[in-house]
């Protein structure tokens, strides 16, 4: 699958020269950007790992402390099961299978909100990353911006992976001094 996602962007950049035939080589401005660095450096990956934490952080812990609570059952029966009463054995099982239910079901709850919250974000994050490099290659006069991971050389002249990220902590600058809504 990585592989024909590989050779449709390889296409699309191919095609792309082509359309730019009017254009001698002299002339073409081509630029390079590392997607993955700016998914971990970028002021809007960092907000968007904060309202991660934010948003699950406290449902986290929860779940680990019903976790221990879990196990300190789980080491009573095997500590002092053999000693118990068969009602008391029962009911601390019974009580164990609920908790363990309840786990389950909590955990798998917090997955798929997690899930679902990480798809939002990295999908805003990525839109964040084509605004940013169509409005640098726009004023830079780039002819064409690639990504990396589709690349199979560049040398280090056409790397704009920086000059990107400056673009995003502008835009997040604006951003944040000016957010959605506010009539600025």
């Amino acid at each position: 699958m990585k592989i024909a996602i590989k050779l449709l962007m390889l296409l699309a950049v191919l095609t792309g020269l082509i359309y730019v035939g009017n254009v001698s080589a002299a002339e073409l401005k081509i630029g390079v950007v590392d997607r993955a660095t700016l998914l971990q450096k970028s002021p809007q990956a960092q907000a968007a790992t904060k309202v991660m934490e934010q948003k699950f952080g406290g449902r986290g812990k929860e779940l680990v402390a019903q976790q221990n609570k879990i196990k300190d059952l789980q080491d009573q029966i095997n500590r002092n099961g053999a000693i118990m009463s068969a009602s008391q054995l029962q009911s601390l099982e019974n009580k164990l299978d609920s908790l363990q239910q309840d786990f389950r079901s909590k955990q798998d709850d917090f997955q798929a909100d997690v899930n679902s919250q990480r798809n939002q974000e990295l999908s805003e994050l990525q839109a964040a990353i084509d605004k940013a490099a169509q409005k640098f290659a726009k004023a830079k006069n780039y002819n064409l911006i690639i990504d990396k991971g589709v690349t199979y050389y560049a040398d280090g002249t056409v790397d704009v992976t920086d000059q990107v990220l400056s673009q995003m902590q502008k835009d997040f600058k604006l951003q944040t001094n000016n957010p959605p809504g506010t009539g600025h």
